[in-house]
């Protein structure tokens, strides 16, 4: 691109030069012929043959000086305008067998990608059999319905068990994500009450915050039901909680609110989920990849599978769910300040005629 821009500025360079060396010939043509129209005018003697002469060699040596620059000048010109046809040529031969490289590695993506999708779905759905067994034998074991275990047990038993239910979680989220892609999940739509929803959560979730001596605090307000799927708002609001507790340093705040969006600011009727936590925070150049699939944008000291959503799949999974209702879901963040996440759901009476507001 350089060498392109240099070319052509050197040609414009030249364009000038020639149209200035003509520019001078035109010139001198002209003085001549004002000077012979003095002298015819004046009546003063004439020169000498001998003066005519030398006159006559002077300015024809003039003019074949600078007939020569315009010819040199116009054969530069026409070799650098060659030149420049090449390179332009050259360059794009170069962008028609680089827009074919990619066409190709595109194809080749797009394949391993549905390779991969199609390798998580049937490992996922391989390991689910197995370990619905194990789990539920682990469960009715910790249960004591084949007897009580031995004290020595109990403790292994127990930490086998939360164990497995972890795997089990990571093997229903990799199916989600399975399903997500390729657009198999669907709703099984009823009246509820996100407010119920979200309660239900921070309850289940309650003893993990209390063991990082985190304070959650919630604050739900009256809201009016909504058409959606109870189990996958549970989802939603498990995951986004999950993540809060996961990036929020011990003795931190995470804060719950589900009210109705503001009509002045976001139109047609929805009900708002925030949660927000002063944990480590978000850069804003990292805000729009933390949906994506298996990915931490975070130091590995917080990638510890003590902790939920391990693989990385929470908000993945979130954010597909609440698009799936039709909903919006955004992040607001400053780096060791905050983080906080908005989720929006339509009421069942908008539903027809709401769209998702801007993300802005």
């Amino acid at each position: 691109m350089t060498t392109t821009m240099t070319t052509t500025t050197t040609r414009s360079t030249l364009e000038d030069r020639v149209t200035e060396l003509e520019d001078e010939l035109a010139a001198a043509q002209r003085t001549i012929d004002v000077l012979i129209a003095r002298l015819e005018r004046t009546g003063t003697t004439p020169p000498t043959q001998s003066e005519l002469f030398d006159s006559a060699v002077q300015l024809g040596n003039v003019l074949q000086e600078r007939t020569r620059e315009v010819e040199d000048a116009r054969a530069e010109f026409r070799a650098l305008r060659a030149n420049l046809d090449q390179i332009v040529r050259q360059r794009t031969r170069a962008l028609a067998e680089s827009e074919a490289q990619l066409r190709t590695k595109n194809v080749e993506l797009e394949r391993q990608s549905r390779a991969k999708a199609e390798f998580i779905s049937i490992a996922a759905h391989e390991l689910r059999t197995p370990l619905t067994s194990i789990v539920g034998y682990l469960d009715l074991f910790i249960e004591g319905r084949f007897g009580e275990l031995p004290a020595l047990l109990v403790r292994p038993m127990s930490a086998v068990q939360r164990n497995a239910h972890r795997l089990n979680r990571l093997v229903n989220d990799m199916l989600d994500v399975s399903r997500l892609e390729a657009g198999t999940l669907t709703l099984r739509r009823a009246p509820v009450n996100l407010g119920d929803v979200v309660n239900e959560v921070v309850t289940e979730l309650e003893p993990i915050a209390r063991g990082r001596e985190l304070h959650v605090a919630t604050h739900i307000g009256p809201v009016e039901s909504i058409d959606a799927d109870r189990d996958k708002l549970h989802r939603i609001a498990m995951n986004l909680v999950h993540n809060a507790i996961r990036y929020t340093p011990e003795q931190g705040e995470i804060v719950i609110d589900v009210d109705e969006a503001p009509s002045e600011r976001y139109p047609g009727g929805w009900v708002r989920l925030r949660v927000r936590d002063n944990g480590i925070g978000i850069a804003e150049e990292d805000r729009a990849k933390i949906f994506d699939p298996f990915l931490h944008l975070q130091p590995a000291k917080h990638h510890t599978s003590s902790l939920p959503d391990p693989a990385g799949l929470g908000l993945f999974i979130a954010r597909g769910l609440v698009e799936l209702h039709g909903g919006l879901i955004t992040v607001d963040s400053q780096p060791d300040v905050f983080t906080e996440f908005t989720v929006l759901l339509p009421f069942k009476h908008h539903q027809r005629d709401a769209d998702p507001p801007s993300a802005g």
